[in-house]
C-alpha cells in the first residue's frame, strides 16, 4: 500500500473520530458552539499530519475535497446536531475548501501552509468562544452581524502566537522575512477578515487572507506593514471608544494606516495623524451650531468604513507605490491626497459656522449652508488652513520648504473640485415634507426623498475619493 493511501485512510479515520467525538459530546448535553468548536480544532490540526504523511499534494486534499462535498450534505440534511447551523451558514463547507487551498497553495512551505490554517483553527474558535462567554462591548460589522471587542482581540492575540510559532519552527518562510512583523501582520488582518465574516464565510476569508499575507508579502514589505497595522489598529480602537469611528471605521482605519504608517515613514504617519486627530475634534466642535446643517448630510463625525477609504484610500495607494518603486513623487502625491482630504474636511466643518450665506461654485448664487456645493470666504480661508496644518507637519519630518506652497494648492483645489462635483453630478435628494435638500436617501423626518438632481450612484464618499485623487495628482506633478 502506498503512503499516499495510507495517509488517506489515516485522514479519514483521524476526522470522523473528531466528528464522532463532538457529535457525542452534544447529545449528552454539552453545549452546541463547544461540540461545533471541538470538530473546529480537532479536524484542523489535521494540517500537520497532512504535511508530514502525504508525498504529494494530489492526494493531500482529497479529504478536505470531499469533506466539503459531506458537509454540503449533512447540512441540507440536518444529519448532525454538533454542526448544525442556520440554513444559510455554510460555514463548514467553506473551513473545508479554504483548508485544501491553504495546503495547495503553500505545499512546499509549511510554515505558511500550517499559519494559514491555524489563523482560522485557534484565531477564529477564540473569537467565538471568548466574545460568546465575555464579551461586553459588541459592535455590528458591516453586513449587520453583531461581535464583540473582545473576542476580536481575543483572536488578534491567538493568531498572532500560533503564526508566529509555525514561523519560528516549521521550514518554508524565507529566511530575510521578519517573523514577529509578519505574524503581527497577519493577526491583524485576518481579524479585519473574521469582523467581515457572514454565514460562515470567515471560514473562507481568514485562512485565505492569511495566506495572501504569509505567502506574498515583499520581504521589504514586512516589517513596516506589521507595525503600521499594529499602530493603526490601536488608534483605531481608541478612536472607536471616543466615537470618532464606527466599528466599521476602526476597519478603514487599518486599510489606511498599515501603509501609510508602515511604508511612507515619518512624514506619512505625522500627515496621516495631523488629519485624522484635527478632522475628528473639528468634526465634535461646535456641534450644536451645525446640529442643522449636519442633519442633512449622508453621513456624520462618527466615520464608517466607506468615509475612511473615501478621504484616505487614495493615500494609502500612495503609500504602495511608493514602497514598490521608492520613488519620491509617490510620497508627494499621498502627501496631496491628505492635504486635500484635510482642507475639505475643515472647509466643511468651519465653513458651516459662517454668519453669511454662502454661494454656489457654479452659479454664484447665495445657497442654504450646508447644501452640497457651497463655498463661503470662511470655508475657503478653513480650507487654506487645513491643507497648511498638514503642509506643515510634512515639513517638520523632512520633506523640503519649497513643496509647501504646492500642498496648499493641492489641498485647496482638492477641496474646490470636491465643492464642484458637489454642486454638479453628486446626488442630491428633496425631501417633500421638509422641503429641504439633503443627501439623505431617508430623511431625519422618516420621510423617502426623491432625486432632485445628480447621479444617483456617484454620493459623498465617492467625491471625496476624486477630490483627494485630485490634490494628489496636482502634488505628484509638483515634483
Amino acid at each position: 500500500m502506498s503512503q499516499d493511501l495510507k495517509a488517506l485512510l489515516l485522514s479519514y479515520a483521524y476526522v470522523g473520530a473528531c466528528v464522532l467525538v463532538g457529535e457525542v459530546l452534544a447529545r449528552r448535553g454539552a453545549s452546541r458552539e463547544f461540540s461545533r468548536k471541538f470538530i473546529h480544532v480537532g479536524v484542523g490540526l489535521w494540517i500537520f499530519a497532512a504535511l508530514k504523511l502525504f508525498e504529494h499534494r494530489e492526494w493531500a486534499v482529497v479529504p478536505s475535497m470531499t469533506a466539503a462535498v459531506a458537509n454540503w450534505v449533512i447540512h441540507r440534511k440536518r444529519l448532525l446536531k454538533a454542526v448544525e447551523t442556520e440554513p444559510d451558514n455554510l460555514g463548514t463547507v467553506w473551513y473545508a475548501l479554504s483548508f485544501s487551498a491553504c495546503l495547495w497553495l503553500a505545499w512546499d512551505r509549511p510554515a505558511v501552509a500550517v499559519g494559514s490554517v491555524l489563523a482560522m483553527v485557534v484565531g477564529d474558535a477564540l473569537a467565538s468562544l471568548v466574545g460568546r462567554r465575555f464579551g461586553r462591548h459588541r459592535y455590528e460589522t458591516l453586513a449587520g452581524e453583531r461581535k464583540s471587542l473582545e473576542g476580536s482581540l481575543a483572536m488578534l492575540v491567538g493568531t498572532f502566537l500560533s503564526v508566529l510559532a509555525a514561523l519560528t519552527w516549521l521550514p518554508g518562510l524565507a529566511p530575510e522575512l521578519p517573523r514577529v512583523p509578519l505574524a503581527l501582520l497577519c493577526a491583524v488582518v485576518a481579524t479585519c477578515a473574521e469582523a467581515l465574516g457572514i454565514r460562515g464565510r470567515d471560514n473562507l476569508w481568514v485562512p485565505l487572507s492569511a495566506l495572501a499575507v504569509l505567502g506574498w508579502t515583499p520581504a521589504s514589505f514586512a516589517p513596516g506593514l506589521g507595525l503600521g497595522a499594529g499602530v493603526a489598529l490601536i488608534i483605531g480602537v481608541a478612536a472607536w471608544f471616543r466615537g470618532s469611528l464606527s466599528p466599521s471605521g476602526v476597519l478603514g482605519a487599518i486599510v489606511v494606516g498599515a501603509p501609510v504608517f508602515g511604508l511612507a515613514g515619518a512624514v506619512g504617519t505625522a500627515a496621516l495623524l495631523g488629519f485624522f486627530f484635527s478632522s475628528s475634534a473639528l468634526s465634535k466642535a461646535f456641534r450644536d451650531r451645525k446640529a442643522p446643517m449636519e442633519a442633512e448630510y449622508a453621513k456624520t463625525g462618527t466615520r464608517d468604513f466607506g468615509q475612511a477609504l473615501a478621504n484616505g484610500g487614495v493615500a494609502a495607494l500612495a503609500a504602495v507605490l511608493l514602497g514598490l518603486t521608492g520613488d519620491s513623487r509617490f510620497l508627494l502625491a499621498m502627501l496631496g491626497a491628505l492635504v486635500a482630504a484635510n482642507a475639505d474636511t475643515w472647509a466643511t466643518e468651519l465653513g458651516v459656522l459662517s454668519r453669511s450665506n454662502p454661494r454656489s461654485i457654479t452659479t454664484l448664487r447665495p445657497v442654504a449652508p450646508g447644501t452640497s456645493g457651497a463655498v463661503s470666504g470662511m470655508g475657503l480661508l478653513a480650507s487654506t488652513a487645513g491643507a497648511a496644518f498638514v503642509g506643515s507637519l510634512a515639513l517638520v519630518t523632512g520633506v523640503p520648504w519649497q513643496f509647501l506652497p504646492w500642498l496648499v494648492l493641492a489641498g485647496v483645489v482638492g477641496s474646490l473640485v470636491d465643492s464642484f462635483l458637489g454642486a454638479t453630478v453628486q446626488d442630491v435628494r428633496w425631501c417633500e415634507a421638509c422641503a429641504r435638500e439633503t443627501e439623505r436617501r431617508v430623511h431625519h423626518c422618516g420621510q423617502p426623498t426623491r432625486a432632485l438632481r445628480g447621479v444617483s450612484w456617484l454620493g459623498n464618499d465617492t467625491v471625496n475619493v476624486v477630490a483627494t485623487a485630485a490634490g494628489a495628482l496636482l502634488a505628484f506633478c509638483a515634483a
